[in-house]
């Protein structure tokens, strides 16, 4: 069974219902009213659920009346094990739900004045400035946070257009480099066929100083 949030002496009958204070309004007790509220609705629907599941079982005991192997729920086996029996289980959890109800009523009443048109308009006006201030703070909150989207990705496309400017730094001074080395090697290769250009004349001229040396001897 779930307990009731009010004790069960309590009568079931709704609380008189006073008007909100514009106090109430101010964000820090809302914020609170609608945590008590959400969790006056945590506990209402396992107690829900209790009273659909005695429903239920009163069918289940109906049908099989006569008969030996009738189902036994989880309720049934807290039944068994309080004994308690079903009459006085079910009087309890009506009991709760009544508490609760009031309960609700008790916590909704305060936030009828949004659309009661007889509430004090000091009521209404305080309630419309929270609205207002609610909307302000979503829309600074949007606006912030499509700054920080806006912001990122500007940041993003600096890095993307820094690792850019590096990336064709690093191409250019490779081809610097390739170039620097190609050129080297040409001088290079034509040093040495420079170098070899000369020793072939010297070969040839002095063949042929000796070719000529041998034609003056055999002449003479």
């Amino acid at each position: 069974m779930i307990p009731s949030p009010l004790s069960f002496g309590q009568s079931c009958q709704s609380p008189p219902w006073q008007p909100a204070q514009p106090s109430f309004w101010e964000s820090d007790n809302v914020r609170q009213h609608l945590a008590k509220l959400r969790e006056t609705i945590t506990i209402s629907k396992p107690l829900l659920n209790e009273l659909q599941e005695i429903l239920l079982l009163r069918k289940l005991n109906e049908s099989n009346a006569q008969e030996d192997s009738t189902p036994e729920t989880v309720l049934q086996e807290i039944v068994n094990r309080k004994r308690i029996n079903l009459d006085a289980q079910e009087s309890l959890s009506i009991e709760a739900a009544n508490s609760l109800c009031s309960h609700l009523k008790l916590l909704l009443g305060p936030l009828s004045s949004i659309t009661n048109q007889a509430s004090p308009w000091e009521e209404r006006s305080a309630a419309v400035r929270l609205a207002q201030k609610r909307q302000k703070s979503v829309r600074n909150t949007r606006w912030r946070k499509r700054k920080r989207k806006q912001f990122a990705e500007l940041l993003r496309k600096e890095r993307e257009n820094y690792d850019k400017a590096d990336q064709e730094a690093d191409e250019w001074r490779a081809r610097e480099i390739a170039k620097d080395i190609a050129r080297r090697k040409m001088e290079s290769m034509k040093e040495i066929a420079k170098q070899k250009a000369n020793e072939e004349r010297k070969r040839l001229e002095s063949e042929v100083s000796l070719f000529s040396h041998l034609m003056r001897i055999l002449l003479e």
